[in-house]
């Protein structure tokens, strides 16, 4: 393949017309095709949906309470409470905003059956007695008849039986706070114009405070909104600022550190150039299996910039080593095409994953890695200088410890003995929990992955408090996940029972404790004619995530181990370039254990890059060394440079989300941290140390 691929250089070498028209005639296409390309902001995208799951979601995001933002006033006594939010609803005439609670308690009773606990379907029948139902009614009429409770009046006449347990939404009524629920007309996802409707509430509720004196407001008077669209909003902002602030430190620190390393100006134009080809080849590539992608596919997508740069920066770096740019090329071909194919194969391991928009971003990170490495085969030795300007080198700090040039007969042997010892140790520390029992390893057992979308949320203390309390109030089973179970255990009931005779005693009961007639008739509604409603099966989502966990370890494994092995054609070899990603993966999860963190449903992408990179870096690592005993040649030093450069490049531009305010993105900067530093440190001490078990073939030279 080399040769074929020299040939190639050399016939492009005497034919620079056939180079330049050949890449005007790609780029053209591959532009069009870009800019045909249409992003959306959907976060369910990366969920591992089924159809029914979509339908379910979709029924959900419709309703009512979906697109609810609440108005929480307090301070203040209650007429001057009650004021502020009439004004407001002066000041939007054009939204719906209610002050009456019982409109979010009649979609939670329109699926009573759900959160009816098991014990007391072992009662009905006994709760569906005259004397069951006398007393009952009369509880519902003491408690209407307290001062406060009227709100709970939707409550009772749908479920005038006390099927549900009503003292979640007694905690209602907390001292000095009122409740204004306003209908986003934009729905819960489209954080574009709540942004604006958001916007706009919060001018009003600034202009109305403002007018009223000190002694009016009361004391720690407030107003603030909460609800599905406000959480979104936030979150989209503090992403935003996120980004914006991340970005730019890292592209200070990125430019930095490349013009350090190549004084030319001309490098710097060329590695961009080979990334910026990449990119455009992903995206035209996407766009021919896609129409639409979730935007945040490309912006966890730049990711990709630490692994694409790898193929210009070992060309241009390994330049600096040689006489010729052919030497440079034939030099570098293999472990360059090896680790484009091994890391490609990781990242189509994603496909096959029931999530679009994971499906989205494996075919991207693909077709961007493949484009940047056939820029920098056939496109980028054209355009390097034949007299590149000397190389700063980069020194790691453990070449303190005396590992010079890496070379196999002066490798600090201690050190690499320490790595694998430690190593050793964390295997150990991680196996721990599973030889305990059940009982001592407690509820939450030992999982790496934390499927719950919340935890990557981004919420003020006083949110999170607000979000706490309504949802106690409006939905206080939420987290019911066996709807399945629940819905069958109502309708198998009323196939075998009579629900006219029942509301017939209903109705007779309540005429002599002194309700109306008709006063029950969503709750006879229900036992009429209830039918299920789709539900969005949160448990199944959760147990679907931690497999595609799985999934992404075991398959990533496996295909870069396979090709390492077919491109070697030597298990040892292969071997020698493996286990130092295993290890890599032992080291991590360890330290992750170690400090309590976990992966999610953002960060556990990734996973997939991490592994991409480790296997750039061992796949030189071990090149060099091979090269080092067929040739003698000294080749480690000017590999280990481009790692360093690649890596440092990584963890400048992802490591530095470490200091995010925003969960997700906090989490993409943690991990990133840990996992480069430690490929890192097990790329550069644990080939030279396994190499030296590698048995001499008879025309090589002793190591």
């Amino acid at each position: 393949m080399n040769d074929k691929l020299l040939h190639i250089y050399d016939f492009l070498g005497t034919h620079r017309r056939w180079l330049w028209s050949g890449l005007t005639m790609v780029l053209i296409p591959l532009i069009v095709l870009a800019l045909t390309l249409r992003y959306n902001e959907d976060i369910m995208d990366f969920l591992p949906l089924e159809d029914e799951d979509r339908e379910a979601l979709a029924e959900f995001q419709s309703k009512q309470s979906a697109a609810q933002i609440v108005l929480i006033v307090e301070g203040g006594d209650e007429s001057l409470r009650e004021e502020i939010i009439e004004e407001l609803k002066i000041k939007n005439y054009e939204l719906k905003i209610s002050t009456d609670p019982s409109d979010q308690l009649t979609s939670l009773y329109a699926q009573l059956p759900y959160y009816i606990a098991d014990e007391k379907y072992d009662a009905f029948d006994s709760l569906f007695t005259s004397e069951a139902i006398r007393a009952a009614l009369e509880r519902d009429k003491h408690i209407l008849s307290t001062p406060g409770t009227s709100f709970l009046s939707t409550a009772i006449q749908s479920d005038p039986l006390g099927l549900m347990d009503l003292s979640a939404f007694q905690a209602h009524q907390a001292p000095n706070r009122s409740y204004a629920f306003i209908t986003s007309p934009y729905g819960s996802t489209e954080t574009k114009q709540n942004a604006a409707l958001i916007d706009t509430l919060n001018t009003h509720l600034t202009h109305i405070l403002s007018s009223l004196s000190p002694s009016e407001r009361g004391a720690g008077g407030v107003c603030r909104l909460i609800g599905a669209p406000v959480i979104a909003v936030e979150n989209a902002r503090r992403i935003k600022l996120d980004s914006l602030i991340c970005i730019a430190l890292s592209l200070v620190l990125i430019v930095a550190l490349l013009a350090y390393a190549f004084p030319r100006r001309r490098d710097l134009w060329l590695i961009l150039l080979s990334v910026s080809f990449g990119w455009l080849f992903g995206m035209a590539v996407l766009r021919l299996f896609t129409p639409t992608v979730s935007a945040m596919v490309l912006g966890i997508g730049s990711v990709l910039i630490g692994i694409a740069v790898n193929y210009p920066l070992h060309l241009l770096v390994h330049q600096r080593y040689t006489t010729t740019v052919r030497q440079t090329l034939q030099e570098v071909l293999s472990p360059l095409v090896v680790g484009n194919i091994t890391t490609v194969g990781a990242f189509l391991a994603l496909l096959p994953l029931k999530a679009s928009a994971m499906q989205d971003l494996g075919i991207f990170a693909a077709s961007m890695l493949i484009g940047t490495i056939l820029f920098c085969i056939f496109v980028l030795p054209h355009l390097m200088s034949a007299h590149p300007t000397p190389l700063r080198e980069i020194k790691l700090p453990m070449e303190k410890l005396k590992i010079k040039n890496y070379e196999l007969r002066i490798s600090n042997f201690k050190f690499q003995v320490a790595t694998i010892v430690v190593t050793i140790g964390f295997a150990l520390y991680l196996l721990s929990p599973y030889i305990l029992s059940p009982s001592e390893r407690g509820a939450g057992g030992v999982s790496l992955f934390n499927p719950n979308p919340s935890c990557i949320n981004y919420m003020t203390p006083q949110q999170r408090a607000d979000i706490a309390f309504f949802d106690s109030i409006a939905n206080p089973m939420r987290q019911v996940s066996e709807h399945a179970e629940r819905a069958e255990q109502w309708t198998s009931y009323w196939r075998t029972h009579d629900p006219e005779a029942v509301i017939a005693t209903i109705e007779n009961e309540a005429a002599q404790v002194g309700f109306r007639k008709d006063v029950f008739a969503p709750f006879y509604e229900l036992i009429r004619n209830w039918k299920p409603a789709k539900s969005f099966d949160f448990s199944r989502l959760t147990q679907g995530l931690s497999d595609n966990f799985d999934y992404i370890g075991i398959a990533c494994s496996l295909i870069v181990f396979l090709f390492l092995w077919l491109s070697f054609r030597s298990l040892p070899v292969a071997l020698i370039a493996f286990v130092p990603m295993v290890l890599s993966w032992i080291w991590i999860i360890a330290i992750m254990r170690l400090f309590g963190l976990q992966f999610n449903i953002v960060n556990i992408i990734l996973a997939t890059f991490i592994f991409g990179q480790g296997d750039d870096y061992t796949i030189f690592m071990v090149e060099g060394l091979l090269h080092e005993r067929r040739t003698g040649q000294t080749i480690l030093p000017q590999f280990r440079q481009s790692i360093i450069l690649s890596a440092l490049i990584m963890l400048i531009g992802i490591g530095i989300l470490v200091f995010a305010v925003h969960p997700a993105m906090h989490s993409l900067g943690v991990v990133t941290l840990i996992g480069m530093t430690v490929v890192l440190l097990m790329a550069v001490t644990v080939p030279p140390f396994l190499f030296r078990f590698l048995p001499t073939k008879p025309d090589e030279p002793a190591s």
